[in-house]
């Protein structure tokens, strides 16, 4: 219990609590995550029409899919403008002067959304389309656990690129377009807009040397045992890879633009 006695974990129970307050908020949440799901299974449902399966692959997978990366995409969404805002106004002089890691603020802060959008949001949502579409089971309780693991994996290299998009707000004055950008290739190359099942090989080749991948098409490989354990274990150590050059590269970033923020400063 003395390791939760942090000045990071009262973070974490502090923004946890502030995220209850706005309860129509979180009703709105599930309402939107449920519709997306819809949209994408009609979507999906029309273009496969009378066939279970295209390319080889069943309806029934296309649809766990859905359900899994965009409830995935929901928690784990990230706010990539904390440090700009700081820096705009100011506070981030006050953040630094702290002794305490300003970047493990951010992790307490992020990590307390996820648990309230995992309970709040992820699992109504999960148990409301899985009612009404179905979904498939972990192919084996060993797969589900080593996905859980795989999961969290994929949580930190989403949120390492989210720290290096933050991390240029100390060079350029707005980072939206930088965020858009970072976005758009989640969306498109991590497969929850398409899933990367109907990516032509060339460019599957491209993706797979990609930290997006690693973010949710591995771990739903790994919940649907489509591969084997050979592959999820070179797949887990390529998300530990990229988590350590990514962080490397934000923590590179932090050093150099908080001495340049301290030189412009005084």
């Amino acid at each position: 219990m003395k390791s939760l006695n942090t000045p990071y974990f009262a973070f974490f129970k502090m923004t946890f609590k502030q995220n209850t307050v706005y309860r129509v908020e979180w009703l709105f949440g599930i309402l939107s995550s449920v519709l997306q799901i819809f949209v994408s299974v009609a979507i999906w449902k029309t273009l496969y029409g009378s066939r279970d399966a295209v390319n080889g692959i069943n309806f029934s997978v296309i649809v766990t899919n859905f359900i899994i990366s965009l409830g995935l995409s929901e928690i784990f969404s990230t706010n990539d403008f904390t440090i700009q805002q700081k820096i705009n106004d100011g506070s981030i002089a006050n953040e630094l002067l702290k002794p305490i890691d300003y970047r493990k603020i951010l992790l307490a802060q992020t990590l307390a959304q996820i648990v309230f959008k995992f309970l709040s949001n992820f699992l109504p949502t999960l148990i409301i389309t899985s009612i009404i579409f179905g979904i498939l089971p972990p192919v084996s309780l060993q797969n589900f656990l080593i996905y859980l693991v795989s999961m969290f994996l994929g949580f930190c290299v989403l949120w390492s690129i989210s720290l290096i998009i933050q991390m240029t707000a100390f060079w350029i004055i707005n980072v939206w377009s930088i965020s858009t950008i970072k976005n758009v290739f989640v969306k498109v190359l991590a497969g929850t807009m398409l899933p990367l099942y109907f990516m032509p090989e060339p460019v599957l080749k491209i993706i797979a040397f990609t930290p997006f991948d690693s973010i949710y098409h591995i771990p739903l490989q790994i919940y649907l045992g489509t591969v084997d354990y050979y592959t999820i274990l070179f797949s887990m150590l390529k998300q530990i890879v990229w988590i350590a050059i990514l962080y490397s590269v934000s923590l590179y970033m932090w050093h150099r633009g908080s001495k340049k923020l301290v030189i412009q400063g005084g």
